[in-house]
């Protein structure tokens, strides 16, 4: 899906200079300052930028990750077919790197958590009340 077909989900209309930004950022692999000189913003502008653009820039990464994630399935899958070839700390990386990007897209696991517990009510008897005394000042 293309940049502005993904902001047009978000039904937020952006400035030429927002959307150029987040082109630049997404052909650079992410460099928030050349994106922001690509754009024409000013170099210290970039908190402002990347706070107003903050949904935005989680959309595209989102989608650059679904994107990978067939790839991701992929080295999994050579992971268990692996011959021996590659030393096993490469592939455990690349095992670990792929199951981090289909955890993030919600393709692997589901970790769910039981919470229980035990409510118990007591009572307590609370001695009889003795009649007030009456007291004479006197």
């Amino acid at each position: 899906m293309s940049l502005p077909q993904l902001l047009q989900k978000k039904n937020r209309t952006l400035t030429d200079k927002q959307t150029e930004f987040l082109n630049a950022l997404v052909s650079n692999k992410g460099d928030v300052n050349s994106a922001l000189s690509e754009a024409g913003y000013h170099p210290l502008s970039r908190s402002r930028v990347i706070m107003s653009l903050r949904d935005e820039i989680v959309e595209v990464t989102r989608s650059h990750l679904i994107g990978s994630s067939v790839k991701a399935a992929t080295r999994i899958v050579e992971g268990l077919d692996a011959d021996g070839t590659l030393p096993s700390s490469h592939m455990d990386t690349r095992m670990k790197a792929a199951g981090d990007v289909l955890d993030r897209i919600g393709v692997s696991r589901k970790q769910e958590i039981e919470h229980t517990g035990e409510v118990t009510h007591g009572i307590i008897l609370l001695p009889a009340k003795q009649p007030m005394k009456h007291i004479n000042n006197g």
